[in-house]
């Protein structure tokens, strides 16, 4: 299994859709030519924050924010590290000119924790599309990490280092995890731009 989402199966996590943002918005995140809006990284929370099962195997604290109706900002950030290192996976694995079968899809499927039971729970806590994505998303990160062997650690760490940019009302891209860290100061007020923050 992947390296992050597969600390869903017990292997550290490198765990949205790139849907399109209005116009005057700065996207949450930029990943190479890729742009993420608020909205696409919050529909992601939200699916995150439906699923009991999951945060409980990935082992979550609180996905609430201090504000009513609002997610933590921690929540918001450990979520939007994993869709980066996902979509750092998903371009190359189109690089490296891989595909997916049915097969690959149902291997991920059915061990994506090591207990099925808990899988088939966690995947029946998620909406049909976004299960469908997080299967091909981690289906594709395993591919990638099998296929590159062992220059795997060097891509993913220039991965890391290259072409991700975040909103500081996010937080900041640590090239050296391969994570968000919190902002250092208070976000602004939300405002429709960002709902659920």
């Amino acid at each position: 299994m992947p390296r992050r989402l597969l600390a869903l199966a017990a292997v550290p996590l490198v765990l949205l859709l790139a849907a399109g943002c209005a116009d005057d918005v700065a996207p949450a995140a930029q990943i190479g030519d890729l742009a993420l809006s608020a909205d696409t990284v919050l529909a992601e929370v939200d699916e995150w924050a439906g699923s009991p099962t999951l945060l409980e195997q990935l082992q979550v604290g609180s996905v609430e924010g201090e504000g009513i109706g609002t997610y933590a900002t921690g929540f918001v950030d450990f979520v939007l590290s994993n869709r980066i290192a996902f979509e750092l996976h998903n371009a190359q694995f189109r690089s490296l000119g891989l595909s997916l079968t049915s097969e690959d899809l149902d291997a991920v499927r059915q061990g994506l924790f090591a207990d099925p039971a808990v899988t088939e729970q966690v995947l029946g806590e998620l909406s049909a599309g976004y299960r469908e994505q997080l299967l091909s998303d981690v289906a594709r990160q395993f591919a990638v990490t099998q296929a590159m062997a062992d220059g795997y650690d060097q891509w993913l760490g220039e991965a890391y280092a290259s072409g991700v940019e975040i909103d500081p009302r996010f937080g900041s891209w640590n090239p050296t995890t391969g994570a968000v860290s919190p902002p250092s100061g208070p976000l602004p007020a939300p405002g429709d731009d960002f709902p659920g923050l």
